[in-house]
């Protein structure tokens, strides 16, 4: 078994969850505007670890 296909499964799915959490604090209108800003984080960095992924994946 090669670690790789499981590594790279890993990081799209840990960068999609963290899209998720993130576009769900910045909807929920029930925060102030400091704690909406907080979910530009788990965002961009779910963005950025999905991406590598998809890199990765095409560059193999």
């Amino acid at each position: 078994m090669q670690p790789l296909p499981t590594l790279l499964g890993i990081l799209l799915g840990a960068g999609a969850l963290l899209v998720a959490i993130g576009f769900r604090k910045l909807t929920n209108k029930s925060q102030d505007e400091d704690q909406r800003k907080k979910g530009f984080w788990p965002l961009n960095a779910g963005l950025v670890l999905a991406a590598l992924s998809m890199y990765m994946m095409a560059s193999n």
